[in-house]
């Protein structure tokens, strides 16, 4: 017996209910009611005779057939892209989305810089940049939702492709005017530099208490330091040249290693192919750049 046909509207229900992270929000996006989604997704599983989603009290989790179908639809995607590009009266033309997420000490200096001149060049080319946590951004990347991360997150897995791209250098700041000595800034209540920062110190460096507070971001937490609200553990290349704050010594700068991470699949579009560079080349560079600089 012949295998029963797979739709794309199937293919296209089953990556909207992976990328949205729900049955609800993905019925939204493609207009549909939860129900006839639903239908869609079992009439996939049953073309296929397996399950690729399991439903649980945190979303839908990919099973290891989900995850090969999921692959299977990013190439397509990838394919038709590329295919449409061609055929259109610039043969070197590009079109498809380009979506990375990464830490906001990475993204508005590397990123965006980056990949500005590819979207210039091309102007079919969606680009989608953004700033998140690195357990949100390999849950991103594993769902289909993003393209690239930047992570500093040395666990393997499998199921991505992971470029080493350079060394980030940390640094306790403080600002020129006088401020609290025992105050220091990180983004939110989970955001871990600072007491990370102190355990890679030598014991006398570290202080036996310490009070936070929290200014979203590092441009945020940059303006906190500047105004004389706290200390802060910033990365060297997020600190402008002229910035009215001082690098202090008495802290040991710490330096830790940074990583751009991709689905492993067998086909990658030359849009892809062509991001993986720029991408690669100027966080390197900028890496580099930062390290060699020293700011006093």
């Amino acid at each position: 017996m012949a295998p029963s046909p797979i739709s794309h509207d199937q293919l296209a229900a089953f990556a909207a209910v992976v990328e949205a992270g729900s049955f609800t929000r993905a019925a939204r996006a493609i207009h549909l009611s939860q129900p006839a989604l639903s239908r869609r997704i079992a009439g996939l599983e049953d073309a296929l005779a397996v399950t690729l989603l399991v439903r649980g009290p945190a979303g839908p989790t990919l099973t290891d057939a989900g995850r090969r179908v999921l692959a299977y639809v990013h190439s397509q995607r990838a394919l038709e892209d590329e295919l449409l590009g061609e055929l259109q009266p610039s043969a070197r033309a590009l079109r498809g989305e380009i979506r990375v997420v990464g830490p906001s000490s990475i993204v508005p200096a590397m990123v965006l810089p980056a990949l500005s001149a590819l979207v210039r060049e091309h102007p079919q080319v969606q680009l989608e940049a953004r700033t998140a946590g690195p357990d949100t951004m390999a849950d991103l990347l594993r769902r289909g939702a993003v393209d690239f991360i930047v992570t500093d997150d040395a666990t393997e897995d499998p199921t991505l492709v992971t470029v080493p791209v350079g060394m980030e250098e940390l640094v306790m700041i403080e600002s020129l005017r006088p401020g609290p000595t025992d105050l220091y800034l990180d983004s939110n209540v989970a955001d871990r530099t600072t007491a990370w920062f102190f355990a890679e110190q030598p014991a006398r460096a570290r202080p036996r208490r310490y009070r936070r507070s929290f200014l979203q971001n590092e441009a945020g937490i940059l303006l906190g330091v500047e105004l004389g609200l706290g200390r802060a553990v910033k990365p060297r290349q997020t600190i402008p040249a002229g910035s009215p704050v001082r690098i202090l010594d008495d802290f040991r700068p710490v330096k830790k290693p940074f990583h751009l991470r991709y689905r492993a699949q067998r086909f990658y579009s030359r849009l892809h192919h062509l991001a993986l560079d720029v991408l690669t080349t100027s966080i390197r560079a900028g890496l580099a750049a930062a390290l060699g600089a020293k700011r006093r």
